[in-house]
């Protein structure tokens, strides 16, 4: 039996990443910091990664024979500078050792492509060199390094999107806005960012975690488009596109790079056949989510 321990599990990412796991035929267990509401198919485990003691406690209970470690600062305005991005290196290099210990065959650690920093085109893991601007991206980056030298996989996300992004985001920001037909105020919009649907980043994260592939590896669409083009797309589908205010922002730090986007050659080596909804699909999915909720909300 595969017995997969996922932290982070109850975030963005992770409520995603549980059912494609499930699919695969992995015994799920899950960490997150309070009790979560009664998954099929997953056992958890109520831990505060921070702590030694949430660390010691998690692994003996799950036994796992692969790890999935999510768990990260992630507020949106607060994390790319964040001091709790140091804690959360410590916390992973540790639970990484302990991982080791406990003869966890299979583990993948999950990045971010802000361990790049500015590039002149595409992210390569093979050949671009890292120079990261953010706290969160060096903190991510000296991870990330300590297991690939452990000889497990590190996966670099890019830009996810989809139902349970937390509110104060991009995409969410914009829709709640143009449902109210209030103006929606951003940046020039010319820059490149790779956009992957988080169901579709949930089967790519299970189908690394279910290979042999290690070192870094891209998570992303390989499909860069601009931020216009996004903000465009789905001020469209709510028939509010009078309302977007292209160049009212001016963009600053990470936000300004030009492209941020990846190349996806090692990823497309073990994803042949994984089932791809896209961006449009998933722009429609997740809009449609978002004004369910919204509409639940009055």
């Amino acid at each position: 039996m595969k017995r997969v321990l996922v932290t982070g599990a109850s975030g963005f990412i992770g409520r995603a990443l549980v059912p494609a796991l499930v699919e695969r035929g992995f015994e799920v267990h899950g960490v997150a910091r309070t009790p979560q509401p009664v998954t099929a198919g997953v056992t958890w485990h109520v831990a505060d990664l921070l702590t030694d003691a949430g660390r010691s406690h998690v692994l003996p209970a799950a036994r796992p024979t692969h790890l999935v470690h999510l768990a990260w600062e992630a507020r949106p305005g607060r994390y790319r500078e964040d001091s709790a991005n140091r804690l959360w290196t410590e916390a992973s290099i540790d639970l990484l050792a302990r991982a080791q210990a406990g003869a966890v065959a299979r583990i993948l650690g999950i990045g971010s492509c802000l361990e790049y920093g500015p590039q002149n085109g595409l992210c390569d893991e093979r050949t671009s060199l890292c120079r990261p601007t953010t706290l969160y991206g060096q903190a991510k980056l000296s991870t990330g390094e300590a297991y690939i030298a452990a000889g497990a996989a590190w996966g670099r996300v890019f830009f996810p999107f989809g139902p349970h992004e937390p509110e104060q985001r991009l995409i969410p920001a914009l829709i709640r806005s143009l449902r109210v037909g209030q103006a929606f105020d951003c940046s020039h919009g010319s820059q490149l960012r790779d956009f992957v649907y988080v169901d579709d980043l949930a089967q790519m994260i299970a189908a690394v975690l279910d290979c042999d592939l290690t070192g870094p590896v891209n998570l992303a669409s390989g499909e860069p488009r601009s931020l216009r083009c996004l903000i465009e797309h789905f001020a469209g589908r709510l028939e509010a596109r009078h309302l977007v205010r292209f160049g009212t922002v001016t963009a600053t730090g990470v936000d300004a790079e030009p492209i941020i986007a990846a190349d996806v050659g090692r990823l497309r080596s073990v994803t042949a056949g994984v089932p791809a909804i896209g961006f449009e699909a998933g722009a429609d999915r997740d809009l449609a989510w978002w004004i369910d909720r919204l509409s639940r909300r009055g």
